[in-house]
């Protein structure tokens, strides 16, 4: 530490601009020293962090960090500057066809970059119906009761005069020893959509001629994981599910961030990577002990893509995957009112996973239970494994900063985590 024994983690420059009405400073203070910010006493916890927030006028705002004696020691100047203001209207054209010039183009139902609104994954050379334009997002007629959103330059700029319309050519089913796989052929590459709900997976595909509102259905059966894939090509749709053995299955565990991406800093200036990697072995040593197959997407400080990690579980063929990290708030929160653990799902067969681990976990650390929540982060996207992300405490947070610093705290969450999937087992 410096002369005056302090450290700021956060803000992590003393000159910062951003679009915010408020900011929080956390960090440690030693138990000999006081500190104060703009003539504010900073309360601090028994190790020494703190965390107190703060709300921005518009322009420069200047904080001065004092001593006991009133002494400046330092100053950071914070710029809140106006967000900008985008056109967000509706421009409607009459029906016009034109294509998809790239693979996996987002179908979205809102003209949103939102990754709860997705509805399927277009390949190149989809036959498209637009007829309007929004937030730099183009409207699909896909029947006349439903659109969709695709991105505007997701289209080839040069519209043409083709027929959006295909047929239904057949359909048929594959099965070995690893998957069973559904095939619909239609005459070319169309708009679709699946949805799944109470163990059983829904298709549509949409501008399909003979079916009512042009558009044909198909509903599976799912058993236990209820993981599948899904694509279009070449005037297939191909819904792939994995024939898997639920009383060993894989699992993969990912510690987020790495390398040159530290994650977010703590009051007493950890960084989340470690952690995150420290919670990993530890939960990797728990479940083989168990004797269950484990994986990991990183087993040291090195920087994985989320495309990488990703891409190994399904070349591994995980089913379960664990997502660990430690959570952090906005720079405009209140980092003393954020604290305890919370675990995210993105599709509805991982929720009972996610539902059995924040039970377990919250147990065993005694965090505070702030439940289960649905998000679209990109490793719990995929279809093919039951994902999930688990957010085992607040770095920010001086009470929560007590917990992760005890000296048992790995062991709690692979004890938590690690009963969570054995829970989650027994219920399938």
């Amino acid at each position: 530490m410096p002369a005056y024994a302090y450290e700021v983690a956060f803000p992590q420059k003393k000159d910062l601009s951003l679009v915010s009405n408020g900011i929080f400073f956390v960090g440690k203070v030693d138990k000999h020293e006081s500190l104060w910010i703009n003539g504010q006493k900073i309360q601090t916890q028994k190790n020494g962090s703190f965390a107190e927030s703060f709300k921005l006028n518009p322009g420069d705002n200047t904080f001065y960090l004092t001593n006991k004696k009133k002494n400046v020691i330092d100053k950071y100047i914070i710029t809140s500057l106006s967000p900008s203001k985008s056109s967000s209207n509706l421009v409607e054209f009459p029906i016009q066809e034109c294509t998809t010039n790239t693979d996996n183009v987002i179908l979205r139902s809102t003209p949103e970059n939102f990754g709860m609104n997705r509805l399927g994954y277009l390949p190149q050379n989809t036959d498209l119906q637009i007829n309007g334009i929004k937030n730099d997002f183009v409207r699909v007629y896909l029947n006349k009761n439903l659109s969709g959103w695709v991105p505007s330059d997701s289209v080839n700029p040069e519209l043409r005069d083709v027929n959006p319309v295909g047929e239904y050519k057949g359909e048929g089913i594959n099965s070995d020893n690893i998957s069973e796989t559904y095939k619909f052929k239609f005459s070319k590459n169309l708009p679709y959509s699946i949805k799944f709900d109470n163990n059983r997976l829904y298709s549509e595909v949409y501008n399909v001629a003979g079916y009512t509102d042009e558009t044909f259905h198909s509903v599976i059966e799912l058993k236990p994981p209820y993981c599948y894939s899904a694509k279009m090509k070449d005037g297939e749709l191909s819904i792939k599910l994995p024939k898997v053995d639920m009383t060993s299955p894989k699992i993969i565990i990912d510690a987020g961030h790495g390398g040159k991406e530290p994650g977010a800093v703590g009051c007493m200036s950890d960084l989340e990577k470690d952690l995150n990697l420290k919670a990993a072995k530890a939960l990797k040593k728990e479940l083989k002990s168990k004797n269950y197959k484990v994986l990991m997407t990183r087993n040291s400080d090195k920087f994985v893509s989320l495309k990488d990690r990703v891409n190994y579980a399904k070349d591994k063929k995980g089913v379960i995957f664990i997502s660990l990290h430690m959570n952090s708030i906005p720079e405009y929160a209140n980092p003393n009112t954020h604290k305890g653990s919370e675990t995210y799902y993105y599709n509805e067969f991982s929720k009972s996973l996610a539902k059995s681990v924040q039970l377990a976990l919250t147990k065993s650390l005694g965090t505070r239970d702030n439940g289960i929540k649905q998000a679209s982060f990109a490793v719990i996207r995929p279809t093919e494994y039951v994902g999930i992300l688990v957010e085992t405490a607040f770095l920010i947070n001086p009470e929560d900063v007590e917990i992760y610093k005890s000296k048992d705290y790995y062991k709690k969450v692979a004890h938590g985590i690690s009963k969570g999937i054995e829970n989650y087992l027994k219920q399938l």
